[in-house]
């Protein structure tokens, strides 16, 4: 299930976005609508990012520090999965200068379980 939606963990929900294989132009549309659906929600939630066999071009990494920056005060806890290997650097390198603090995990389930804590 690639694209976005609300789903039930341990009681409480979380806004699922799986990126998973995507390539730059559906990421980018994904990510627009994710973000407008997190506004029209409007209000705190969990957020999940799957970004498994995905590479962050230059616009991706543009396009999610502004989703972030968007939706920074309805967001309680972000998590993603699929950062591995040289993704993992400049995903570390990425919180650090977009103030974004999701936590990278090995896998949705560990994710998920993190988020409802």
């Amino acid at each position: 299930m690639a694209g976005y939606s609300l789903i039930n963990h341990k009681g409480k929900e979380i806004l699922y976005v799986d990126y998973t294989g995507m390539g730059k132009d559906e990421i980018l549309k994904v990510m627009d609508d994710a973000t407008a659906y997190a506004l029209e929600l409007n209000r705190p939630m969990l957020r999940l990012s799957n970004m498994t066999d995905v590479f962050a071009v230059k616009e991706v990494v543009e396009k999610a520090k502004e989703s972030g920056k968007t939706t920074n005060h309805l967001t309680i806890k972000r998590a993603a999965v699929g950062i591995t290997g040289a993704k993992k650097v400049l995903f570390n390198a990425f919180n650090r200068f977009s103030g974004n603090n999701t936590r990278a995990f090995d896998s949705v389930d560990d994710a998920k379980d993190w988020l409802v804590i």
